[in-house]
């Protein structure tokens, strides 16, 4: 039997994740997860349902200096595609599967936060590939220096 950590707001500590990483769990949301999502999402999917909105920073705008440029309806999905595909460069060596597992649980937790607009499903997806070692391949240096898990978390690369 597996044991399981449930992805929750409850603030995250040493151990927890050192617990994680060397005592093999699975990851599943919580319920309380689940409900911060969906707020969330509603909450977004009802502002861009508004016929005269604001923009909303990344989503009906470009990105940094461009944030001042309005994205049409029908570019939506196009702009959000290429800002992953933008970010998904990286070189130099590749990470630990620890890492990369660690890496994914952070991921999974903060966006589980309910602060980002993300559906359930993506979110899903990323426990999927944790609990199946189905582990994207992350090298050490990426192409941006803004944020150091942009090309991480963009990777289209996976071992299995």
């Amino acid at each position: 039997m597996s044991k399981i950590h449930y992805i929750s707001s409850k603030p995250l500590t040493y151990e927890i994740v050192e617990n994680l990483v060397n005592n093999n769990y699975k990851l599943e949301l919580s319920d309380e997860a689940v409900g911060l999502l969906t707020k969330c999402r509603d909450y977004l999917d009802n502002k861009m349902a508004e016929e005269h909105h604001a923009p909303i920073y990344g989503i009906t705008t470009g990105f940094g200096s461009l944030c001042n440029r309005n994205i049409s309806r029908d570019k939506i999905t196009l702009l959000q595609k290429n800002l992953v595909m933008s970010h998904a460069c990286s070189t130099g060596d590749e990470l630990n599967p620890q890492i990369i597992k660690l890496i994914l649980f952070l991921k999974a937790h903060a966006l589980s936060l309910g602060h980002s607009g993300v559906q359930v499903i993506t979110v899903q997806r990323i426990l999927d590939l944790y609990n199946n070692d189905v582990l994207p391949i992350v090298y050490d240096r990426g192409s941006l220096g803004a944020s150091g898990d942009l090309a991480p978390l963009s990777t289209f690369s996976f071992r299995c």
